[in-house]
């Protein structure tokens, strides 16, 4: 059997043994590896609001007028 890059079953059973010295070896090394906790990490805190770097808050549009435009001179 040959894999995507080329090596047979054979190279990587010789390559397991070389490395781990026996199959058994080899999976409990697997094992260990997926048993082993995850690290959780610190949830990321919101900063508090009203600091510093928080934008202003939009400015409102005032609402139009019904008065006439105003005149230009020209």
């Amino acid at each position: 059997m040959t894999d995507l890059m080329g090596s047979t079953a054979q190279e990587l059973l010789a390559q397991v043994l070389a490395r781990y010295g026996s199959i058994d070896v080899f999976i409990a090394r697997l094992h260990a590896l997926l048993d082993t906790p995850t690290v959780e990490r610190p949830v990321a805190v919101a900063p508090a609001a009203g600091g510093r770097h928080r934008l202003a808050e939009p400015t409102r549009r005032r609402p139009m007028t019904t008065a006439a435009p105003p005149h230009l001179r020209g």
